[in-house]
């Protein structure tokens, strides 16, 4: 879009300037229209959200306390040691027997005790474990309640319809502890019936917790009206306990999905909320005040036009000074950038700060630095490329030509009948060719071997006992594709640790194993005690850096930094073992993925 000439005309400054009173003023105006018409309707959303959360918050309070009956209940009835003594005592009223009078006391006392040890803090549980013959046994004293008498309740008869392992909900009632009852306190009560294993109801569990710990903390967390309703719509839980067991008048105003309704009461607007609890049909029930949630929109309304108006003047002052500060940078640039355009790499715009702009100046010095670099570097590269074409002239001697020296001298020695000596040189030359060659990473198991073949022969020269070498490579092996140099480190190593000049074996097998190429070098040398081995494998586990421990020998590499190669290559796939015994020698096994031909052409 193309700007009037009138805007075009005016600096940058005075574009951020008017940009930025168009920016402020237009949302502010459509702000003060569009609040006036949704603030309401924000308020009540709030409200509305308040109180969905208190009832969340109700609801994991509620839903944790009746867990803790739960609990209860189903460690009592799962315990080995309680379902024992009841079983025993319900066979013993069923066919009599002698007086057990003293052992019915102490199993009496043993589930007391573990009654008594069920607690959790701040509250207090009423268990009752009561048997069809009128035995009982509970946590609190028969002198508040006599167990017997929830025989004669109004639900009891329904427990025993209930199948295995059910729970019956009593909902709240008043307290049948003498103490409690004195107090107008009442409890929230669930009830199990206990079963044989055919079926037979022969007791009954039952549990109760105080419903003034659900009283005190909904007092706690809101000043809203909140209670508690079974699925008949009677108040089970409530503020003022006058309206405990009474039916909730608006019942049937409670829509199915947990959504705000507004009711009118005694000529007061409520917001009505409900959540349903995850047991029993049980749900909670809030009652919002509307018009106190809503009473302060007017307030609101003019406090926000009066503030937006302060803020406007005080943002215009700021503004006008910050653009002139923003806008210092960019004439300071636009007068570095003029200058290096004429020629002069040495200026710097020397911009401080962290902002946008001041990263630009920033790069952009960084930029004239790296100019100037890269001349010096262009410059010294090329005499540097200068020199090092000199020094190419000077070494390009081909390594070919010191194969063929070799090649020349071991003719020589032979005509002259040496044939030893012609074979050692013979060695030397391919063992030089192949340490040379770095064209392929991995080369055929027999032409490793073959090295390690003319490495072993130069070694024996040296030595003043002859180690004898046996290879065992399997056919369908020989092609495998091997890295370079892994079996001449770990024969380098049995012969400068396993043999101290006396005469011994060392033995290279190969064979394949599913997937695998498994090869093995053996030696019968020193070998090593159980403290040597495990620190041998400790080093390896390490993975040292290569060259940094290795034994020094012809390759430059270590067992050390075989292992290392090896896993940096294959991974989790390659694997080794280390047997050696003092005396006997050392046998190293490594199993690697099995390579073709092809695999790395």
């Amino acid at each position: 879009m193309k700007l009037p000439k009138s805007l075009r005309q005016l600096s940058l400054r005075q574009k951020l300037i008017a940009s930025s009173i168009i920016c402020l003023l237009l949302p502010a105006a459509i702000t003060l229209i569009v609040s006036s018409r949704n603030t309401e309707a924000v308020v009540k959303r709030h409200a509305i959200d308040n109180a969905l959360g208190t009832l969340e918050v109700m609801d994991r309070y509620i839903v944790n306390t009746v867990n803790k009956m739960l609990y209860v209940s189903n460690y009592i009835q799962f315990d080995s040691e309680i379902g024992s003594i009841l079983m025993q005592q319900w066979n013993e009223s069923r066919v009599g027997g002698e007086d057990r009078s003293v052992e019915h006391f102490l199993n009496a006392r043993k589930i007391t005790e573990k009654l008594e040890n069920i607690s959790f803090p701040g509250e207090k549980t009423h268990i009752t474990i009561l048997l069809n013959d009128g035995t009982s046994y509970t946590n609190y004293s028969h002198l508040d309640y006599d167990p017997s008498r929830f025989f004669q309740e109004p639900w009891f008869g329904k427990l025993t319809e209930l199948p295995s392992f059910a729970t019956y909900w009593i909902g709240t009632h008043p307290s049948y502890l003498a103490t409690d009852r004195e107090k107008g306190k009442y409890l929230i009560t669930i009830a199990k019936t206990i079963k044989s294993f055919s079926s037979e109801p022969y007791g009954y569990l039952i549990v109760s917790l105080s419903e003034e710990r659900i009283s005190e903390f909904r007092a706690k967390i809101a000043e809203q009206e909140h209670m508690l309703l079974d699925s008949r719509g009677t108040i089970l839980s409530h503020a003022d306990t006058r309206r405990i067991g009474q039916p909730f008048s608006h019942f049937r105003q409670l829509s199915d999905k947990d959504k705000a309704t507004l009711i009118t009461v005694n000529r007061k607007d409520y917001l009505l909320l409900h959540r349903k609890l995850p047991f029993s049909d049980w749900m909670l029930v809030s009652m919002v005040p509307y018009r106190a949630a809503v009473a302060q929109i007017n307030t609101v309304q003019g406090t926000n036009f009066i503030l937006q108006a302060v803020f406007f003047a005080v943002f215009l002052l700021i503004l006008v000074t910050l653009v002139r500060q923003f806008t210092k940078p960019v004439y300071r640039l636009g007068r570095v950038v003029a200058q290096v355009e004429a020629g002069n790499l040495n200026i710097r715009t020397r911009i401080q700060g962290g902002d946008e702009i001041s990263r630009l100046g920033h790069s952009f010095d960084r930029m004239l630095d790296r100019i100037e670099e890269m001349i010096r570097q262009v410059t010294l590269e090329q005499s540097r490329k200068r020199k090092a074409e000199l020094e190419m002239l000077q070494a390009q001697i081909n390594p070919h030509f010191l194969f063929n020296v070799l090649n020349s001298i071991r003719m020589r020695i032979k005509l002259k009948g040496d044939d030893e000596n012609a074979a050692l040189i013979s060695s030397l030359s391919s063992l030089l060719r192949m340490t040379i060659n770095r064209n392929n990473e991995f080369v055929p198991l027999h032409e490793e071997v073959e090295t390690v073949a003319h490495y072993f022969r130069l070694m024996n020269f040296r030595l003043a006992e002859p180690i004898v070498l046996k290879t065992d490579i399997a056919p369908d092996t020989a092609l495998a594709e091997v890295p370079r140099f892994i079996i001449q480190p770990i024969l380098e190593n049995s012969l400068i640790h396993g043999f101290r000049d006396y005469p011994g074996t060392v033995s290279i097998s190969a064979w394949k194993q599913e997937d695998r190429l498994v090869l093995q070098v053996s030696d019968t040398g020193r070998g090593m005690d159980r403290e040597e081995l495990e620190r041998l494998e400790r080093k390896l586990a390490k993975a040292a850096v290569p060259g940094e421990e290795a034994a020094e020998g012809l390759s430059g590499i270590g067992l050390n930094n075989v292992f290392e190669r090896l896993r940096l290559i294959y991974g989790q796939r390659f694997q080794y073992r280390i047997d050696s015994r003092p005396g006997e020698g050392t046998t190293i096994t490594m199993q690697i993925p099995l390579q073709s031909g092809e695999s790395h052409a």
